[in-house]
């Protein structure tokens, strides 16, 4: 194929991802309106209760209490509530607690959007080519920006895509070459591991190739990250937080019974729709809600643990086999195993998870030598 040929070919493709993700937006647009954003409902509850001093965990809505507090998809036969990100996620939600929620809906609508077209920037600007620079926005916008598992991540106003920014910016901040570079990278996903716990697992790779600047980074960023949410909350609620994540799992494996249940309200801070979700296809796609879905299984998480941790060691042997010590290839092994852990830890894991497939996706792109063969003739 000639050059020009090449070009034009990439050019058009691009308009039409661009096309296709305008729609897509506007689509996201009119499910916010008419659905309730019922996963960002219960962050957004969560930060509220971290505000006023109560545990954002366990907590238990009453007649009587105050509306903001009130998730209505809450299960009230359960003793843990629906909330199930770190404490520093809801630090951070805390900041726009006071908002109220229809607010935080489209708000949170936009900045899902930003941070998507954000990663796809940042991962573009530390290609070096630019026809891979144009590639990771025609593949980023085709396999994400329309797909239904992007407008099913918008729709229940989902984070991961916060965690695939981050990832992204601590790649870009690599390429910047300046003197601190790999700490500071480290040092990203470092802060970015105390939001979602997995992603600690992006270190494995750098620490057996002895990339120790890397490491130390994450190590620094884990601390003053922890440390910093002490200074705003007490120890108490990370305790809290463990606590209520060993109920979800026994809950997930269908090992604590409950009675289905829900707090029976139509009209929760002037708004009718929380209870609603659109029909966009979902399941839980990890190996323990796959095994009772397909074949009413249930493995026990210490089986899914083992599993996994024999997954790594797979992964470290293959790595010791590997001669490159490339950022890239190294940011790519650790973002793989991410996702395989995604899979395997003892929760749920439902299709919006999906987005993180940008991160090898692009890193893909970008340690790519050529897509296709093009002359100048």
């Amino acid at each position: 194929m000639k050059r020009n040929e090449y070009e034009l070919l990439l050019n058009l493709l691009l308009i039409f991802a661009v096309f296709l993700s305008i729609t897509g937006f506007f689509t996201d647009i009119s499910n916010t309106a008419k659905f309730g954003g019922v996963d960002l409902r219960n962050r957004v509850v969560g930060a509220r209760l971290l505000t006023r001093d109560l545990d954002p965990y366990h907590y238990k809505w009453q007649k009587g209490e105050s509306q903001l507090l009130l998730d209505p998809r809450d299960n009230p036969n359960w003793n843990v509530n629906r909330v199930t990100v770190p404490p520093t996620v809801l630090i951070l939600h805390s900041a726009l607690s006071w908002l109220d929620y229809k607010t935080q809906r489209y708000l949170w609508l936009f900045i899902q959007w930003i941070l998507f077209l954000g990663s796809l920037f940042l991962f573009s600007l530390s290609s070096s080519s630019k026809v891979n620079s144009k590639l990771i926005w025609i593949c980023g916008l085709f396999f994400v920006g329309t797909s239904f598992y992007w407008r099913l991540h918008v729709e229940r106003g989902q984070i991961y895509i916060l965690y695939t920014f981050l990832i992204a910016l601590s790649y870009w901040v690599y390429h910047q070459r300046k003197w601190g570079n790999l700490i500071l990278s480290g040092f990203i996903i470092g802060i970015t591991s105390l939001l979602r716990p997995p992603v600690i697992l992006i270190n494995l790779p750098f620490l057996i190739k002895k990339r120790w600047k890397f490491v130390l980074g994450n190590i620094m960023g884990v601390i003053v990250s922890f440390l910093s949410t002490l200074l705003i909350l007490p120890f108490n609620t990370w305790l809290n937080y463990f606590s209520a994540m060993k109920v979800h799992g026994l809950i997930h494996t269908t090992e604590l019974e409950s009675a289905i249940g829900q707090y029976p309200f139509e009209n929760i801070e002037g708004i009718t729709n929380l209870w609603i979700v659109p029909n966009i296809p979902i399941t839980d796609t990890s190996i323990q809600g796959l095994m009772l879905n397909l074949f009413g299984v249930v493995i026990p998480a210490e089986i899914l643990w083992i599993i996994l941790l024999l997954i790594i060691c797979f992964c470290i042997y293959l790595l010791h086999l590997i001669r490159s010590k490339s950022f890239t290839i190294l940011f790519l092994v650790g973002s793989i195993l991410i996702f395989i852990s995604e899979i395997f830890i003892p929760a749920a894991r439902y299709t919006y998870n999906n987005v993180l497939i940008l991160i090898p996706l692009c890193l893909l792109i970008i340690d790519s030598k050529k897509f296709l063969v093009v002359s100048d003739d």
